[in-house]
């Protein structure tokens, strides 16, 4: 890489730097309990999914790179009008990997409202790998058990979709339903949901699993399904927001960042 090619690298990350920080000044404010929330979401932490080690991003932290991130999916993703973008969990997410990999992270927000699966397939060439991203967050499945009488076609467009990006060695993070009075009474929810956590399995690419967080919150009366659910019955809150991008941050970091590795004493060999 040439002098000015190496420039123009560090003047990108800094840019990158100096907007997670700006982000993170603007949710402190807006978000003032964040600590609260942090503490409320990590009692779901252990049912948010398992690691699966993501070499590409350990390797773009070694070397100190800006780590660029697709989120694809539906308004979960995109956001609704009444809830400041910075405060999505795409956004969260952006702003704790870059905290906790210490190197910029930029996540692009390719989100949808009403989008189903199809139609998110449709466009995966021009918004997602057109943009050379190192991780792809798919957020997935809900519109499709909303506006479809059965899911089957939608379950063979997934499965395909992440077929084409295992030959792009492009991996993948596939976030399943939400908790939703209007998910939650289709019939077809439960269909979708044992899909996205065979799919995980099957394509050998990481789940993580926002329903399970969002009943845990409930279950440990760490909130009520109003703190999670919008007035709609459908929508994710800021804390429901918060706590997916938060714990999947710290998902991805886990399986990013090489763990140290501890040698007992009793194993150190005596000369």
């Amino acid at each position: 890489m040439t002098g000015s090619g190496r420039l123009t690298l560090r003047n990108e990350a800094f840019g990158l730097q100096v907007r997670g920080l700006l982000a993170g000044l603007v949710l402190a404010v807006s978000f003032g309990s964040a600590a609260g929330s942090t503490e409320r979401c990590r009692k779901a932490k252990d049912v948010a999914g398992v690691e699966k080690s993501l070499p590409v991003l350990q390797e773009k932290v070694d070397l100190g790179e800006p780590i660029r991130i697709v989120a694809l999916g539906s308004s979960s993703v995109e956001g609704t009008p009444d809830m400041p973008r910075e405060q999505l969990f795409a956004s969260v997410m952006e702003r704790e990997l870059a905290r906790q990999m210490l190197t910029p992270v930029e996540v692009v927000n390719k989100g949808k409202g009403g989008e189903t699966i199809p139609k998110m397939v449709d466009r995966i060439e021009r918004d997602v790998l057109n943009l050379k991203p190192d991780l792809v967050v798919w957020q997935l499945g809900v519109n499709d058990v909303l506006q479809m009488d059965g899911v089957d076609g939608a379950i063979a467009r997934m499965e395909a979709a992440l077929e084409t990006f295992r030959q792009a060695k492009l991996p993948v993070v596939l976030v399943d339903l939400q908790v939703s009075p209007l998910v939650d009474r289709d019939r077809d929810m439960p269909v979708m949901q044992a899909a996205i956590t065979e799919a995980g399995k099957k394509q050998g690419v990481m789940h993580f699993h926002r329903q399970a967080i969002m009943k845990r919150l409930i279950e440990t009366d760490e909130a009520k399904p109003g703190d999670l659910v919008q007035a709609d019955g459908l929508h994710m809150t800021q804390l429901a927001h918060f706590c997916t991008g938060k714990l999947l941050a710290e998902q991805i970091a886990e399986s990013s960042v090489s763990k140290p590795v501890t040698i007992s004493a009793s194993r150190i060999p005596v000369r």
